[in-house]
């Protein structure tokens, strides 16, 4: 019986030893970004925008091209942590190079872009997007999520392991400057060392005859926030960001997954059973100035309890995607593109524009 003791107590010793030091190592290792960071821009172009021109603005959560049309996930309440088999990312991956392609745009924000992560097999999905749409876009990244590993969510094989991803705002245009944007609010110790980092990309452009400037902000905003804390500290930073933009007299066109609905949709595709529940935007959140730009037609994006099917009553719908943008400039349309969920859990949402 003590020899039992003895090594139960010695296989204890040695798994608080484990988990420490692996807690220890996530800690020493943590991303911790600047509020603001200065990011690199690639490819950069020499023209700029111009006043009085018609432009095309796309964003698009793409999911990491691993939430196509056959994936659930975990926290959705599905059962999968990542898809299947690299072949299966590239299949979702090449889908989504197809839209870009096919709807060329003077600007794209796209969320949840990895760099370099095993839930999508290593592939840097930033530079296969850069390549396809060619050498006529600048581009720059901002990590929303970065971490060497990540242990959650399924099993001993099926977990996010290490992950570099992101937000890719990538233009036609000259950028004079691109930033990324810490938002306020954190997750607690030990849950924050492995865990996003929410952000949003701040890129500038010069305009032709003209001493304001153009600001295009891409961000993707946080989901199961237990309290609302997070959501509540990035609206109020979003919100003074745009007071301040709006003093200068700045073009301001912000786009990307809020994972909140909007005031005019608040009561569409509401939950069905105990689902994620998207927060609604307050009625009065917009400071003055600025409107949403939304689709209020069809949704954005759907849950992932379980593979799409458009004819199950269990398939959850979202409008979570969408736009604002200063009143100095005129939003001739706004669409979502219906792709069915084919690709990824978000369909893209494109706006076409004018600096007055």
């Amino acid at each position: 019986m003590k020899k039992i003791i003895k090594v139960f107590v010695k296989v204890l010793i040695v798994l608080i030893l484990f988990i420490g030091g692996f807690l220890g190592y996530l800690t020493v290792t943590e991303y911790r970004p600047d509020q603001i960071e200065a990011l690199e821009i690639s490819n950069n172009q020499t023209q700029k925008v111009s006043l009085n021109t018609t432009y095309k603005a796309m964003t698009y959560n793409i999911g990491y091209a691993g939430l196509g049309s056959k994936e659930d996930f975990v926290m959705d309440g599905g059962s999968k942590g990542r898809p299947d088999s690299k072949e299966v990312v590239l299949d979702y991956l090449e889908g989504t190079l197809d839209i870009l392609s096919s709807h060329e745009s003077d600007f794209y924000f796209l969320q949840e872009v990895d760099l370099k992560a095993r839930r999508s097999f290593n592939l840097n999905q930033v530079r296969l997007i850069e390549e396809r749409l060619g050498d006529g876009f600048s581009s720059s990244f901002a990590y929303n999520f970065k971490a060497n590993f990540v242990p959650f969510p399924v099993s001993f094989t099926d977990y996010i392991g290490h992950v570099e991803s992101g937000l890719l705002t990538l233009s036609t245009k000259q950028v004079e400057s691109s930033k990324r944007h810490q938002f306020p609010g954190e997750f607690s110790w030990p849950l924050r060392i492995a865990n996003l980092k929410r952000a949003m990309m701040e890129n500038t452009y010069e305009i032709e005859n003209s001493d304001k400037k153009l600001i295009m902000v891409n961000l993707h905003m946080s989901a199961y926030d237990g309290d609302g804390s997070l959501r509540k500290a990035e609206m109020a930073y979003l919100k003074e960001f745009m007071v301040a933009q709006e003093a200068l007299g700045n073009y301001v066109v912000i786009g990307g997954d809020f994972n909140q609905t909007f005031p005019e949709v608040k009561d569409l595709f509401l939950p069905k059973q105990d689902y994620y529940v998207a927060y609604p935007i307050e009625d009065d959140y917009l400071p003055s100035g600025y409107s949403f730009q939304i689709d209020p037609i069809k949704p954005t994006a759907r849950l992932l309890n379980q593979p799409y099917d458009k004819l199950d009553e269990n398939t959850q719908y979202y409008l979570i995607d969408g736009f604002i943008v200063s009143s100095n400039i005129t939003a001739f349309s706004v669409i979502n593109l219906d792709y069915d969920f084919l690709y990824s859990d978000h369909n893209p949402v494109v706006l076409n524009f004018k600096l007055n």
